[in-house]
Parts: C-alpha cells; sequence; structure tokens
C-alpha cells in the first residue's frame, strides 16, 4: 500500500519526498490510495491521529456480536473529503470504581456504545524519514469495567516523544455486559476481546500510513490489558500478528482469577431492565433492545467482581478466545503458543491496588500479600518458565520503586498500575504537591527498556542494557528502582519461593470484604 504524511500548509511525504514549503505542525494528514486522515500536534514532537474507529458502532442488531469490519470511506467528511481525526472519541459504557488513581484514571471524553475508536501517536518528524517505524500498541486496564484510550494517565506522548522513533496505538474495546454479555443464546463470546483483536488487524493493515512497520508490532498492555494480550498468542498462535509482547501485571492466569459465573449478572442485568425470559434467546432480543443507559445503570456496586470493580461481566471460557487454566497449563508446557519474545513483570504489592479499600484504613495487607504473591508473581513465573522451557527470549522484571508522585496514600506501597505514569510519563499528573528527587529519572529508565525491547524484541535489551533472558532460578529477574533508586540490578528470584507452595487465595472470605 503506497502511503504518505501531509502537514497542512506545506507537505511532507514518509516515502521521503520532502519540501521546502513551510508547513503548519498543528494539523497532519495520513493518507493511503483509499483515503486520508487529519491529525494534529497533540504535544511538542508528536502528531495524534485521534478517535479513529476501527469496527461498525456495535449499536442496534450489532449489540453484543462480534466486531464488524468499517469501510473508512463511509467516515469520511463530506465536504473535507477527510476522515477527522483531530479529537479523542467516546469511551466505551462502563462503572467506574473508587482507584486509587483519583479523577486521572478517569476518561477525558464521554461514554458510548459507538466506542470502537483507536489513537496513533506518531513521533512528528516521521515524516521527515523513509524509515518504517516499530509500533507499540497498549491496552488499558481495569478489570474489564472500566478505562479508556482517552484516559490521562494512560497518555503516551511523552514516551513517544522522548523515544523519538516509536507509534504507539491506544485502543478502547467494549466493557462489561456490553463487552462480556455471556448469554448462552450468543454463538460467539468474550466481544471485548475479539474487538481487540479486530483493532490489531485494523493496525496491521494501516500502521504504513502512519510510517508505521506492520512486521513490527508489540503488544502490551496493564492489568487486564495485559491479561487479553496474553490471551491472544494462545488462541492466534499462528498468526499473533505482533512480534513481541508486554505484560505489565497480567496474564492470562490472572484473568482467570479474576472471573466469576458471569452468566448470572446478565441474568440480573436483563432483570433489571425488564428483560427477564426463561427463554434466553428472547432474553437476548429483549436485551439488544434496551436502553444502553438503562444497561450502564443496571451495573451497581451490588456486583462487585473479585478485584473490587462493578463488573456486569467478564471473559468466560469458549475454548476460542479464553481456555481453561488447565488448557493454558497444558498448551504452555508443550509450546503450542505464538513463540515470540515476551517482556514481563508485576509489582511488589500488587494487592493493594486490586482489592476494596478505603482512604482512611487502607486495606487487609494479609490479603493483599496473598493477591501478590500467589496471582501475580507466581503468574509471572509460570508463563516465564513457559517461554524459557522452549528457548523463546524472555524478560522478567520486578517493579519496587515507592514514588510519592503517584502514591495517593502512604499504605499503597509499589501498588497494581504503579508502573504505568512512568511508563507513559505522565506521573505529575497524580502528584498533588507531592515530589519526588529520583521519579523523573526513573521514568526515563523505565521508558529506555520499554523501547528497547519494542526496537528489538529479540535482542534489544541484552545489547542495549546487558540484561540477560529469564531463567527460573537463576540470577535473571531485573530488580527496577529498589529505595526508589533510578537503577536496575540482576536478582536471584526469592521473591519465587513462594510459588513453591502458593497460600490458596481465600475466596469466600474476600468475597466479604
Amino acid at each position: 500500500m503506497k502511503f504518505s504524511v501531509t502537514f497542512c500548509a506545506g507537505s511532507l511525504f514518509v516515502a521521503g519526498i520532502a519540501t521546502t514549503e513551510p508547513w503548519n505542525p498543528k494539523y497532519v494528514v495520513a493518507k493511503t490510495s483509499k483515503w486520508a486522515i487529519r491529525g494534529v500536534e497533540v504535544s511538542h514532537g508528536v502528531h495524534g491521529f485521534l478517535g479513529i474507529p476501527y469496527a461498525q458502532p456495535p449499536i442496534g442488531n450489532l449489540r453484543f456480536l462480534p466486531p464488524q469490519p468499517l469501510d473508512m470511506a463511509t467516515t469520511q467528511d463530506k465536504s473535507s473529503g477527510l476522515i477527522e481525526a483531530t479529537k479523542f472519541g467516546p469511551v466505551c459504557y462502563q462503572f467506574m470504581y473508587n482507584s486509587v488513581a483519583g479523577n486521572q484514571s478517569k476518561p477525558a471524553t464521554t461514554e458510548s456504545e459507538d466506542c470502537l475508536n483507536l489513537n496513533v501517536f506518531v513521533p512528528a518528524h516521521q515524516g521527515r524519514h523513509n524509515i518504517k517505524l516499530p509500533v507499540f500498541v497498549w491496552s488499558y486496564g481495569g478489570g474489564f469495567a472500566e478505562g479508556g484510550n482517552s484516559v490521562p494517565i494512560y497518555n503516551p506522548g511523552d514516551f513517544v516523544a522522548r523515544s523519538k522513533d516509536i507509534i504507539v496505538v491506544t485502543w478502547n474495546y467494549r466493557l462489561s455486559v456490553f463487552g462480556f454479555p455471556n448469554s448462552p443464546a450468543l454463538k460467539e463470546q468474550n466481544l471485548g476481546i475479539r474487538d481487540q483483536r479486530r483493532a490489531l488487524e485494523w493496525i496491521r493493515d494501516n500502521i504504513a500510513a502512519f510510517g508505521g512497520d506492520p512486521r513490527r508490532i508489540v503488544l502490551g498492555g496493564q492489568s487486564a490489558g495485559a491479561d487479553t494480550a496474553h490471551a491472544m498468542i494462545y488462541s492466534h498462535p499462528r498468526d499473533p500478528i505482533m512480534a513481541g509482547l508486554l505484560l505489565q501485571s497480567g496474564t492470562i492466569q490472572v484473568a482467570n482469577a479474576g472471573s466469576q459465573q458471569v452468566d448470572a449478572e446478565f441474568v440480573r442485568i436483563a432483570k433489571t431492565v425488564g428483560c427477564a425470559n426463561d427463554d434466553r434467546h428472547q432474553e437476548l432480543k429483549c436485551m439488544q433492545d434496551a436502553d444502553a443507559i438503562a444497561l450502564k445503570h443496571a451495573i451497581s456496586n451490588i456486583t462487585l467482581n473479585r478485584f473490587g470493580s462493578p463488573t456486569g461481566g467478564a471473559p468466560m471460557v469458549d475454548n476460542i478466545t479464553i481456555f481453561t487454566l488447565n488448557e493454558y497449563a497444558k498448551r504452555g508446557q508443550s509450546g503450542d503458543f505464538a513463540r515470540i519474545p515476551m517482556l514481563l513483570g508485576s509489582t511488589s504489592d500488587e494487592g493493594q491496588g486490586v482489592i476494596n479499600w478505603q482512604p482512611e484504613k487502607g486495606i487487609n495487607q494479609t490479603f493483599a500479600r496473598i493477591i501478590t504473591e500467589t496471582i501475580f508473581t507466581c503468574s509471572m513465573l509460570l508463563n516465564g518458565g513457559f517461554h524459557a522451557t522452549h528457548n523463546i527470549p524472555v524478560w522478567r522484571y520486578w517493579f519496587r520503586g515507592v514514588f510519592p508522585e503517584v502514591t495517593t496514600y502512604p499504605w499503597l506501597g509499589a501498588y497494581h498500575g504503579a508502573d504505568v505514569p512512568l511508563l507513559m510519563g505522565t506521573y505529575k499528573q497524580m502528584a498533588d504537591g507531592r515530589r519526588g528527587s529520583t521519579t523523573i529519572q526513573a521514568s526515563h529508565l523505565l521508558q529506555r527498556i520499554f523501547a528497547s525491547f519494542i526496537r528489538n524484541p529479540r535482542h534489544g535489551l541484552l545489547s542495549d542494557f546487558g540484561l540477560p533472558t529469564f531463567r527460573p532460578n537463576t540470577s535473571s529477574l531485573i530488580g527496577l528502582f529498589q529505595d526508589n533508586t533510578p537503577t536496575y540490578k540482576i536478582m536471584t528470584p526469592t521473591v519465587d519461593g513462594v510459588c513453591k507452595n502458593p497460600t490458596p487465595v481465600p475466596y469466600e472470605e474476600w468475597d466479604r470484604l
């Protein structure tokens, strides 16, 4: 596909055809042979193409169905002939819960059922060179109940500006009952995961128009975003699209740990909106016709999932997109997954960010420790081990920094999600007057480590930092930011000792918290 990027008031082409005309950095246009998208300068050195639709709106008779392909030409503005992508699109319907990140974890745009859009962040100088750049696709977490690509602390502008040669894509996917209805009347389940696969296919087919290399896509995410990214190397072992995988505090085992019997949620919501019916097909038809706002408000704090977030649905085992834990173990041991390099890691106090809490009292530290160890630490060890067993390059980190800007309460420690603002460079948005002397250096180091993997998933971390690939029971764990120092060191994985006999998660007690 031929492609170019044109800067309004003069033009500059990715293909290397530069002009000497003056250009206005405010707007930029990405072109293919079929359509053109107008973006905008979102920050110094970064152009953003925002709110680009990647599938048909999942409304009307498309509600609760897999994402349908979209003819990009149909989204063009009739007067300009351009697809306008100069502002964030709406996020998907969700139920916000009390997050330790405060307002910075809330989307900056309105909610809508028409929410299947993505953002492309491109280094501003890209149009001056005929070089295809690596692409980092980052997927948000939120327990499959909340999140979006307009959340302030998820904005990758600083990361793109500092890396200078990496394109970042962020997307939306359907949440709660809209993305994971799990009705037995449906032929296809886990729509929110299918949304992500459809978006990944769109990126593969169109990223060249923005100067990206479709052969150098690294898929990553945090929490639920990491869970589903990990799921894709099992659901699409022969056609993963991605060349590397980057998981922050999430694996498919974590997703299974948080899932409940969610068909009961669909039934409860149907009853709330007046769609209760013993005939499940009639129930589904009624739910498809129901008012979207009514469905959103039928999700409440009564239906907290085990990670403290309201849920009207979560991934279920369909043996297509999601498998059982036993099946993942079998496939992991046999190497029946996409054999691509992986960087994965967790924080030292994951549990502090995923269970119910009160600002004054904090959380139950015993439960938090069990969650940290059994669900997060041990799943990182397990999956790092699967890669290592089959000699697939894998690196594993352990994030230990407790930086004031992102530590909203003193009891949090290095909590679940603490690494995200440092990766994106958005930690100052959470600071509220708190300042640390080493935070900026730590952020820059984390960005450099991740960028090294994204540029060269197979060899980058070894050649750029001398970091060894992970091997269980060896000194190969990358310790980050001990005592808040902006450094890393190779550790013996003593933290993994708990995984020899992990404490069972007391779900019944947890549910009563």
